[in-house]
């Protein structure tokens, strides 16, 4: 591995490569945006997802512009991302893509001064690589700029690129900026060091430099070489010594698994569709969830994604691992699968069920349910009778919602392949849930329990909310031209790359 030492020197070099005196100017944004406009739209509903995202917006400018998120209800400002303004940074593509331009000019006037190589907190390489690295990217893609590129490559080169300095090359889970040195004692957790792939391929594809792409890329081939039973599902804890899953580890689809999968199609999309392992492996990842861990609900024909340990399943999933239908059908349609299309319509079904079914019509974070041939005997008759009160059974595990937007994002997916409105119904319902219950005076929080009259907020306001779910929810009313399937691929954040090629996947 390289030292730290000339990984600085490197730095230097490669950021200082960069001038900054060309940025784009309001004569020729029209054809930046060209492909991308948020004025391609007559659905009403699009420009109501628009002003919950500036009521945010603004909000956050008033009681806590600069730092990472806003607190709703206090109106207090939280630095959960290590001060550098995350909602900013991951707000940059969303505000281009609804035509903000103003609110885009004002994040920019911060995003230009931030300094990578400062924090009171270590920086956590997943969550700085998947919000602030691919909101510069995504941003950069839609309106060139050479801040963006310049701040791109000052994040990766500080705050990223050593925690790949370690003795086996698997990235630290945390770097200390202040030091440049990865911190010792990694966690191995598999979306975290398996979901870094997407926004390295997209800077070397920006720069021309493969270094970023080749070190992060290599991570991935190695867990593609290491066998698992069921083929291709892995625990999500590792261990280093030797590099494998732990074998007491649990199985999930949900945090700690789940962008490392969602991630095998997507960069072998950006890739220009020629590396056949990323696609070899995602197929290897759905037909194991369809035959091993898909259980349907023993009094209704919903199907879920059960969590596996010690060859055991546990009949538990939560909203996380809602993207799943919307990644393989749009698999499926890449490749011409029927059978895949059939199971991710079941299992967007099951998640916007959940949705419908409590007090709120929001979904909880975890849930449960009773598996079809599960002996009752376990289960009590209060769990049992709240079929009759739902429709059907699952029990919230744990009640909270976080403003995540997964369930969106399949059914943004659905819709924009199949071209089927009553998905548009659907994410609206959404939408309207969440403005009835999670909007405040200034913003908009996360909730203690959906699944009572009044849930309660818990005084946060999560940046993805403006990264994923307001713009998921834009995308679903807007024309289909913008930011079309065929010519752009989403991270994990929801930021948009352009492809290197253009492809057949959206009607």
């Amino acid at each position: 591995m390289r030292s730290v030492a000339t990984l600085s020197i490197i730095a230097l070099a490669a950021i200082n490569s960069f001038k900054v005196d060309a940025r784009p100017t309001a004569v020729n944004r029209a054809s930046l945006l060209a492909t991308t406009s948020a004025n391609v739209t007559d659905d009403p509903r699009a420009d109501a997802v628009r002003q919950a995202f500036l009521h945010g917006w603004n909000g956050y400018v008033t009681y806590a512009f600069g730092h990472d998120e806003l607190l709703p209800v206090s109106k207090k400002p939280s630095d959960s991302r290590n001060g550098w303004g995350a909602t900013i940074f991951d707000a940059l593509d969303t505000m281009l893509i609804m035509g903000l331009d103003d609110a885009y000019e004002k994040a920019m006037s911060h995003v230009e001064n931030v300094n990578f190589q400062a924090s009171k907190e270590n920086s956590k390489t997943f969550e700085t690589t998947i919000r602030y690295l691919g909101g510069l990217l995504a941003a950069n893609d839609l309106r060139p700029d050479p801040i963006l590129r310049k701040q791109a490559l000052a994040l990766v080169e500080y705050a990223i690129m050593p925690a790949f300095d370690t003795a086996d090359g698997i990235p630290a889970s945390y770097v200390n900026v202040n030091t440049g040195k990865a911190v010792p004692g990694n966690s191995l957790d598999l979306a975290e060091f398996g979901s870094v792939q997407m926004e390295m391929t997209r800077l070397s594809q920006v720069t021309g430099v493969s270094k970023y792409m080749d070190v992060a890329n290599e991570v991935v081939t190695r867990v593609q070489n290491t066998k698992t039973q069921p083929p291709g599902l892995y625990a999500i804890q590792w261990t280093d010594q030797p590099f494998e899953p732990d074998p007491s580890g649990i199985i999930t689809i949900s945090g700690g698994g789940d962008s490392y999968y969602e991630y095998l199609l997507k960069n072998y999309l950006l890739l220009g569709s020629t590396d056949d392992s990323l696609l070899s492996s995602w197929k290897t990842f759905v037909d194991s969830m369809e035959t091993y861990l898909q259980q349907e609900d023993e009094f209704h024909p919903f199907t879920y994604l059960a969590d596996m340990e010690a060859d055991k399943l546990i009949s538990q999933s939560g909203e996380l691992v809602c993207f799943v239908p919307g990644n393989i059908i749009y698999g499926a349609k890449l490749l011409g699968n029927k059978e895949y299309a059939t199971f991710a319509k079941k299992l967007m079904d099951s998640c916007y069920q959940i949705w419908e079914g409590t007090e709120t019509n929001i979904a909880p974070e975890g849930f449960n349910w009773i598996p079809k041939g599960a002996s009752l005997d376990s289960y009590t008759d209060s769990q049992i009778s709240q079929d009759k009160k739902r429709g059907f059974y699952f029990s919230p595990r744990q009640a909270s919602y976080d403003l995540r937007p997964e369930t969106v994002e399949s059914l943004f997916y659905f819709y924009r392949i199949t071209g089927d409105k009553s998905y548009q119904d659907k994410a609206w319902k959404i939408f309207e849930a969440i403005e009835k219950y999670c909007r405040t005076p200034v913003g908009y929080s996360s909730l203690i329990n959906v699944d009572i009259a009044n849930p309660g907020w818990s005084d946060f306001q999560e940046s993805f909310l403006f990264a994923e779910t307001f713009k998921y929810l834009f995308l679903i009313f807007s024309d289909t031209s913008t930011i079309s399937l065929n010519e752009w691929v989403f991270n994990t954040e929801a930021h948009p790359f352009r492809l290197p090629s253009t492809l057949n996947i959206q009607i």
